[in-house]
């Protein structure tokens, strides 16, 4: 342990399972106080449970994500267990592949609504908190980095087959990411995302087809999709102190895919 983050308080949606679990853990093992955020209760009260009986703090958080008033219950999570927030990662997502002529309205929407209104929403109130703090920082001359670290994809980047929702979403994650950057640079928010490729419950259904999965990870240079605990130590880096000259980026994890 380095404790990177030490004493940080870290809010991670969609952190029950999968990458979103490998990120707060990774947090915790680096000093964090940790937000878990999950709708799935069961899954975030596990996780939760487990860094605290392995000596790590951490609260769980229910709420969908996807609204502002889901965002600001979320912060209130956050400010009532800790009294602060340092780091937001906004992981949270859904899959609702379709081809565009078969997909339903409902299913462009949900996608749209937690992957990109999430982020705009969770980001927004997290933003809201820290302005005032941050520009009386400023004028004392004692800065502070606050980091917001979104979650793009490959789909996000060069587009996918059957994921019109899924793809729009990310590339506005990638939108957000550079506006924001630019807007927060001047409060020391530093504002970056990471593009993973990861073997989850949400992408498992991906390889489950033998000549399907062979063509899939031919796209990869390393001809593999990463495990959860292999993206995380790049969560911890942007939202670390040794990140604090980068903002507005766009890092892939994901073993090739994107070159």
């Amino acid at each position: 342990m380095s404790n990177r983050l030490a004493d940080k308080v870290c809010i991670v949606t969609g952190a029950g399972r999968g990458i979103g679990l490998a990120i707060v853990k990774a947090f915790v093992a680096e000093g964090a106080k940790v937000v878990v955020n999950d709708v799935d209760k069961e899954a975030a009260n596990l996780a939760m449970d487990q860094i605290i009986a392995e000596g790590g703090q951490a609260v769980a958080d229910y709420q969908p994500i996807g609204t502002v008033d889901a965002a600001e219950s979320l912060l209130r999570t956050a400010l009532d267990a800790y009294g602060e927030v340092d780091v937001l990662v906004n992981n949270a997502g859904i899959l609702r592949d379709r081809m565009i002529h078969n997909m339903s309205e409902e299913e462009w929407d949900s996608v749209i609504q937690v992957h990109l209104k999430g982020t705009w929403a969770c980001s927004r109130a997290a933003i809201q908190h820290w302005r005032p703090m941050a520009k009386t920082e400023g004028e004392s001359g004692v800065p502070r980095h606050r980091k917001i670290v979104n979650v793009t994809s490959a789909s996000g980047l060069i587009g996918a087959v059957g994921q019109s929702n899924y793809a729009a979403a990310k590339m506005g994650i990638v939108g957000l990411t550079k506006t924001w950057a630019k807007e927060l640079g001047r409060l020391n928010i530093n504002v970056n995302a990471i593009a993973p490729a990861a073997l989850t419950a949400m992408t498992e259904p991906l390889v489950q087809d033998a000549d399907a999965a062979k063509a899939r990870l031919a796209r990869f240079a390393l001809g593999r999709y990463g495990q959860p605990e292999e993206i995380a130590p790049a969560f911890v880096f942007l939202a670390s102190d040794e990140s604090n000259y980068i903002t507005g980026q766009i890092l892939c994890v994901d073993g090739g895919l994107v070159i």
